[in-house]
């Protein structure tokens, strides 16, 4: 299997909230959860493009009623075009 592409660097919809996690060896994780009426729709956005580029991730429902894609581990200085696929 081929190199994933690199993330997405235009943002698209805003998650609610964004969690950076660290790994035991020097590496982050990252959450971006989307909620209310159209949090699903909003994460679906995001999960297809990660999808189409190869990065791996998961995508789950919390018990609250929000949407949650997880990616990840990233070395540290791939952190910041992670999160610009969100905030940007």
């Amino acid at each position: 299997m081929g190199r994933p592409e690199p993330l997405p660097v235009k943002a698209g919809p805003v998650p609610d909230k964004l969690t950076i996690w660290p790994v035991d060896d020097g590496r982050y994780g990252l959450d971006a959860t989307f909620q209310g009426a159209s949090g699903y729709e909003r994460a679906e956005h995001h999960q297809q493009e990660l999808q189409r580029r190869g990065v791996p991730h998961t995508f789950r429902q919390e018990l609250g009623g929000g949407w949650t894609l997880r990616f990840g581990p990233f070395r540290a200085i791939d952190v910041a075009a992670a999160l610009s696929a969100f905030v940007c």
